[in-house]
């Protein structure tokens, strides 16, 4: 007499393939988002750096002055948009000042001031990053 041998899988096999997979994908989510913040920080300096070249430009082109607003240089970006702050999704903080413009990002916490890198403010003006990047 022959006798059927199955061949496959058992519940408890696949069950333990499962919560191994599970933990893996645990440890790689934690890996790949404990960087986000950092990542949008140096997305946010980048940015202000573009804006400051932008803005020194539409200067050059305006006898010396800086626009009242941000909106001025929007044409300078894909979509005609000025970009944002990745942190909050509002426009990045502008003025003009006496001797030429201040643009602001001050970093996840919204607060000034900062110590850890995310936190830190982000300062430009006319001469370039005003405060120190690290």
């Amino acid at each position: 007499m022959a006798r059927n041998h199955r061949r496959g899988f058992t519940l408890i096999e696949l069950m333990v393939v499962i919560v191994i997979l599970g933990i893996i994908g645990t440890i790689g989510f934690f890996y790949a988002t404990r960087n986000v913040d950092p990542a949008k920080w140096e997305s946010a300096r980048t940015e202000m750096s573009e804006m400051h070249k932008a803005l020194l430009n539409w200067s050059l082109n305006n006898d010396s002055e800086f626009p009242d607003s941000l909106e001025a240089i929007a044409a300078d970006f894909p979509g005609g948009r000025v970009p944002t702050d990745p942190f909050t999704k509002a426009p990045y903080s502008y003025e003009r000042t006496e001797s030429g413009f201040r643009l602001t990002c001050l970093g996840k916490d919204g607060a000034e001031g900062g110590t850890e890198k995310e936190d830190r403010d982000i300062v430009f003006d006319e001469r370039g990053q005003a405060e120190p990047a690290e």
